[in-house]
């Protein structure tokens, strides 16, 4: 086993049928243009009838006024609703902050084009999240 970032996968690593992608994993490119680049690397690692299997929150379900807040700053600065800046902290660890983007199913499926996936399946969850399949093609 290796462990690598996002920014690390290449074909070195062999070709898959499947990727998860789960606990907000498919967000961890941060924005719109770096999840476009994420899933059409995955393409190229993957086999002809690859898939992504994944998770997300659909950032537009149950806004408090602070993420509505939030989410227009991040409109007034040409980012999708959805990017947000957040760390890990358990007791006294904390991880250094980073970029997660969560997406709705249509704003995902907006990001599709030109990558060589299509979104193939919608599940809801527990509100806000939501699981889906990428398929090729």
């Amino acid at each position: 086993m290796r462990l690598r970032s996002l920014d690390e996968l290449d074909p070195s690593l062999g070709t898959f049928d499947t990727v998860l992608m789960m606990c907000g994993n498919l967000g961890l490119a941060g924005s719109a243009d770096a999840t476009r680049s994420l899933l059409s690397r995955l393409h190229r690692m993957t086999s002809e009838h690859g898939r992504v299997v994944f998770d997300s929150v659909d950032p537009h379900v149950s806004l408090d006024e602070g993420d509505a807040s939030y989410e227009a700053r991040n409109l007034e600065r040409g980012r999708l609703p959805g990017e947000v800046t957040i760390r890990i902290r358990y007791e006294e660890r904390a991880t250094p902050w980073f970029d997660l983007l969560c997406v709705s199913p249509p704003e995902l499926d907006s990001l599709l084009p030109g990558t060589g996936w299509r979104l193939t399946h919608v599940l809801p969850g527990e509100p806000p999240d939501w699981y889906g399949v990428l398929e090729k093609g």
